[in-house]
């Protein structure tokens, strides 16, 4: 459904989305990004041969004019200094982490890199970091030294240090030749600024600035040259924006012994104290994603930011995955064979298949038939009875279909015989797991003025196939011997603090999901509150395990009625800790 704001009502949603610090993604000043987790530490040499910096992930792109999409995104603005600007560089931020290092990379094709007049500022990277405190934390690496040709110079405390590697033709200062660019890499120990979450969301602003034509010297007039700058933020430090630390690259998938149905409704026991990951746009423990849209006059927006929680569990060499989704609107994509639901990519022990053999297991919404439930699919490369599906659609979501208002979600069950991949009990799996979501690509309404939203979003990779994605990569599942585990950070160290994350999407109609971590077994309350402070729901009184767990609201007040648009709170208790954060429902 499409919602008409006026603009008095848009200026109040901005004041919302400004308190809450979430709001839906475009590809222009993103309000965060999604940092993916490298799989080796990087050498900090600022040559950028490391594979992981060539893999799929959200990148800034700093050029004047640039619009972005996929997972290119353009920044917050930009000024020019000195005009006329007529080297009009573009220079792309890299941002991976390894644990809590932080790499971010600069890629420049900047043909005039230098020093701007005689001042501190030249050709570079001049960035804010908050502590774990809030304090703002300065780092620059930039060609701010006077003479022929020297090297970078990294400015900020020792919880940092930079590199850069200057192309063959590049001579920094000098102005009698065109260069050719320079790339570079710093890292921030973010233990050493006192983060102890191995997911935090780390605010900061980052500044490229790009000056040409001048020789570096002391009290050489603007005039000889010309300066133009980009931020994403702001230019200072008054507005930051957020990384948000994401992508475990290990999970682990607890051990059961009970009877397991295969209906796709996630009903056993076990599964309450599964681990798991939430895919979507956003999420701290998902590796990334995109979006699009298609029609007649396409905005680039994601309308209905959907989250589908994955979880592990097995029963010797049966390994068990569970999804629950939030999705409005559970639909194939009319123009395509994409649809809705689970896309999961299997690997042989030891073995990673070549494009040729990729084992693909699909359980997602291909029948285009109102009311139908999703198709279950493997590719011939996947051993024989390798992997079996099923799908179940609750009360309020009806398939294929949007005239029959908003989807209440849908939730799949997989089985996967690793045993027939030659996997053994305790063995670790690799494999990556993508959500599809297709919106308002039914049959029923799509055309070309139609704007259907298409945004695939991984854990891994979402291509495992060097012909459509070079640098592909698993993640890992673990069989482990372990009834119940918290697993949340790159050694596979237990959660340790609580906390309580923003809900997702913000402001959301009709569904939002919200995540929490616990770092211990414990009492724990989930309530809603509304404005007045009367309660609406309670979603869970009880014991949970340690971990990050995911709850989805549609709406409803206890009895299952709808509630209205407006501001809502939710809040999570236990013992030890207590916190309530602010949402938005907008209908």
């Amino acid at each position: 459904m499409r919602v008409l704001l006026t603009g008095i009502f848009m200026l109040f949603v901005l004041l919302v989305l400004s308190t809450t610090g979430v709001m839906a993604q475009t590809h222009v000043d993103p309000p965060y990004l999604q940092i993916q987790s490298a799989e080796n530490p990087i050498t900090l040499d600022g040559v950028l041969d490391e594979t992981d910096w060539a893999r799929r992930y959200d990148i800034l792109v700093y050029k004047a004019n640039f619009l972005g999409g996929d997972v290119e995104y353009a920044v917050s603005g930009g000024v020019l200094v000195q005009p006329p600007y007529t080297d009009t560089t573009t220079t792309i931020v890299r941002i991976l982490h390894y644990g809590l290092d932080l790499y971010i990379s600069l890629q420049s094709d900047d043909h005039s890199v230098c020093r701007f007049d005689g001042s501190w500022e030249g050709d570079g990277l001049f960035m804010k970091i908050n502590d774990a405190s809030g304090a703002a934390i300065e780092y620059k690496l930039y060609f701010n030294l006077a003479g022929v040709n020297p090297d970078i110079h990294y400015e900020g405390p020792s919880s940092g240090e930079g590199a850069a590697w200057k192309h063959p033709a590049t001579i920094v200062n000098d102005t009698t030749q065109v260069d050719s660019g320079y790339t570079a890499e710093l890292v921030i120990h973010l233990d050493q600024l006192g983060y102890t979450d191995p997911n935090p969301n780390v605010p900061v602003m980052i500044n490229i600035f790009d000056p040409d034509g001048y020789t570096g010297e002391d009290g050489q007039p603007w005039t000889v040259g010309s300066y133009h700058k980009m931020w994403w933020g702001s230019e200072w430090g008054s507005e930051f924006r957020t990384l948000r630390i994401a992508d475990p690259p290990r999970k682990i998938a607890i051990t059961t012994t009970e009877t397991f149905t295969l209906d796709g409704q996630l009903n056993e026991a076990f599964w309450a104290n599964a681990d798991q990951v939430t895919i979507g746009k956003g999420s701290h423990t998902s590796s990334g994603g995109y979006y699009m849209q298609w029609g007649k006059f396409p905005l680039n927006t994601y309308t209905d930011q959907s989250m589908a929680t994955v979880k592990f569990a097995h029963n010797g060499t049966d390994l068990y995955l569970g999804v629950e989704s939030n999705d409005s609107s559970v639909c194939k994509w009319n123009p395509g064979w994409e649809a809705d639901g689970l896309f999961l990519w299997m690997t042989f022990k030891g073995v990673i298949p070549a494009p040729g053999e990729r084992m693909e297991i699909k359980n997602m919404y291909f029948t285009a038939t109102q009311g139908a439930g999703a198709d279950f699919q493997l590719s011939a490369s996947v051993p024989t009875g390798g992997a079996e599906g099923a799908s179940y659609e609750p009360a309020g979501t009806v398939t294929h279909t949007e005239t029959n208002g908003s989807d209440a979600g849908y939730s799949l069950e997989v089985v996967v015989h690793t045993d027939l991949f030659g996997y053994s009990d305790l063995d670790t799996v690799k494999l990556s797991a993508v959500i599809w979501d297709m919106d308002y690509a039914s049959a029923d309404v799509f055309d070309d003025n139609t704007l259907s939203d298409y945004a695939p979003n991984w854990w891994g990779t979402q291509w495992v196939d060097a012909n459509f994605e070079k640098y592909f990569m698993y993640r890992e599942v673990i069989l482990s011997d372990s009834t119940s585990v918290g697993i949340d950070n790159h050694t596979s160290e237990v959660v340790t603090t609580y906390r309580l994350e923003q809900n997702y999407p913000n402001p959301f109609n009709p569904s939002t999901s919200i995540q929490y971590y616990i770092p211990s077994t414990s009492d724990v309350k989930i309530e809603i509150y509304n404005l007045l402070g009367s309660k609406i729901t309670s979603f869970f009184e009880g014991k949970q395990s340690a971990g990050n767990h995911t709850i989805n609201w549609n709406g409803t007040d206890q009895s299952g009625n709808p509630v209205a648009s407006g501001i809502y709170f939710y809040k999570l208790s236990t013992p030890n800790f207590s916190e309530t954060k602010k949402m938005m429902l907008m209908k």
